[in-house]
């Protein structure tokens, strides 16, 4: 029987393109990286055959995955699993640390420069792309920055950017408050808040009535597919919006910040399907060795703590 909840999913999966390779990603990020990250070419196509994405769309986009670097393939007889590569892992990682946040990071008031100069000019642009998906602004020619984060270690972060012998890194304080004003107008100007809070409102604007109808519906509505799919579509949109963010403490941003109030309503869609939603993808998903594993502790942390399945333990 039809439910608004269907008409929404269809909704949001006709409302803008959706890239194979992209969905593919948020899948492995969002269900699989903490379950061991491998699955049966064939589970992965029967979890995206409800949303009508057929084999070939599943076949061509894990075959561009794996020569990006994202997936490794096994084949065992006439079966091939697909399984996240130490690469694939390490950005699924860094993705995870900004996807999955309860709240803004906290902030003592420092940041970290770095400094481009030495390096060549194609590295200096490898460099500043990389380093600005990882939430760095560019605040003059050939110099970065970012607010300090507890989760970020930027020593590390430059040995794997491979960039530790040509970027210097400088740790600097902002004592003087006169200057506030300019120094949240060259934030803004830098890290294309505006921009940001645009996709937020999108965001925001698509995701709203569903909280509504969840909110409506009781639990004999809420079946693992519909979970399935609802996360899924959730996690893909807001994965788009929140990689583009640079995750700025409170005290740089705009007043009524549209992402912690996305963020917000993304916590609340996930915690209400979640657990059928993982119920699903443990019944369809087989790996190399047989079922998929439970998700492990980490997992059970995002979004500040999920309840666990009393059933898995």
């Amino acid at each position: 029987m039809e439910h608004k909840l269907d008409d929404f999913i269809r909704h949001a999966l006709s409302a803008q393109p959706i890239s194979g390779t992209s969905l593919i990603i948020s899948l492995y990020g969002d269900a699989l990286s903490h379950r061991g990250g491998e699955i049966w070419l064939g589970s992965l196509s029967a979890l995206l055959e409800a949303l009508g994405f057929g084999d070939r769309f599943v076949r061509t986009s894990v075959f561009r995955l794996q020569k990006e670097g994202w997936l490794d393939v096994e084949k065992i007889g006439r079966r091939s699993y697909y399984r996240v590569t130490e690469q694939g892992m390490r950005q699924f990682r860094h993705a995870e640390s900004k996807i999955y946040l309860s709240e803004q990071p906290q902030w003592d008031g420092k940041w970290e420069l770095l400094l481009l100069e030495s390096a060549e000019k194609t590295e200096r642009a490898r460099l500043k792309k990389e380093l600005g998906w990882l939430g760095f602004g560019q605040i003059a020619n050939n110099l970065m920055a970012a607010p300090t984060h507890a989760q970020t270690d930027v020593t590390a972060l430059l040995g794997e950017l491979n960039a530790s012998e040509q970027v210097i890194y400088f740790r600097a304080d902002y004592p003087y408050n006169r200057s506030e004003q300019t120094l949240r107008q060259m934030v803004a100007n830098c890290w294309s808040l505006s921009e940001v809070a645009g996709y937020y409102h999108e965001f925001i604007v698509s995701f709203r009535p569903l909280m509504a109808l969840l909110r409506e519906a009781d639990e004999q509505e809420l079946t693992p597919l519909r979970c399935f799919q609802i996360k899924l579509l959730l996690i893909h949109f807001f994965r788009r919006v929140v990689l583009k963010d640079p995750l700025l403490p409170d005290a740089l941003l705009p007043a009524q910040w549209e992402g912690q109030i996305a963020r917000n309503l993304c916590i609340n869609i996930y915690q209400r399907v979640d657990r059928a939603a993982t119920e699903y993808v443990s019944a369809l998903a087989e790996t190399s060795i047989g079922t998929l594993p439970a998700p492990s502790a980490g997992y059970y942390r995002r979004f500040g703590g999920l309840p666990r399945d009393p059933t898995t333990f």
